[in-house]
């Protein structure tokens, strides 16, 4: 799906519809216009992201990620892994699902971006929902088991009678 046409068009339109005012409305309307590509992405992005979760609500089984290419989202439609039979845990953020979602850059080493992102494309997922679902099970798990990515202390203690 290709935004930068959507969003060109209601650029377009509010620059028109300021010139029908006079040269301080159209002036307005061009500092308006400026700041406005962003926003719209975000908002049109958002919106596919609901859409996404109410096709999957409906239908049962079915997984739909919205991924970006550059700038423009994709849409990704599949079986979630439960759906599909495939072992293992859920491949969903458990009990965080109905959280409000909050927007967290991180850096990662070029190595460990590569092998998330076979991890995630072997699981059917996205990269985004892969590493919500990753953390997830890692925050969850009981404190005597290691999560991934952890290991249990290698240091024993005590004594030794002979």
């Amino acid at each position: 799906m290709e935004l930068t046409g959507i969003v060109e068009g209601v650029i377009e339109d509010l620059r028109r519809a300021g010139a029908i005012g006079g040269e301080q409305t159209a002036r307005v309307a061009d500092l308006l216009a400026a700041g406005l590509d962003a926003s719209l992405r975000l908002h049109i992005l958002e919106a596919l992201h609901a859409a996404a979760r109410e096709i999957e609500a409906a239908v049962p089984g079915l997984g739909v990620d919205v991924r970006l290419d550059g700038r423009e989202p994709v849409l990704v439609v599949g079986r979630q892994p439960e759906a599909a039979g495939e072992p293992g845990e859920s491949a969903g953020p458990g009990d965080y699902a109905d959280d409000e979602l909050l927007r967290l850059t991180i850096r990662l080493p070029q190595g460990l971006k590569s092998a998330v992102e076979q991890a995630a494309a072997a699981g059917g997922a996205s990269i985004n929902s892969w590493i919500v679902s990753a953390l997830a099970r890692t925050v969850d798990a009981p404190a005597g088991r290691p999560g991934p990515g952890r290991r249990l202390p290698r240091r024993m203690t005590g004594f030794v009678q002979g």
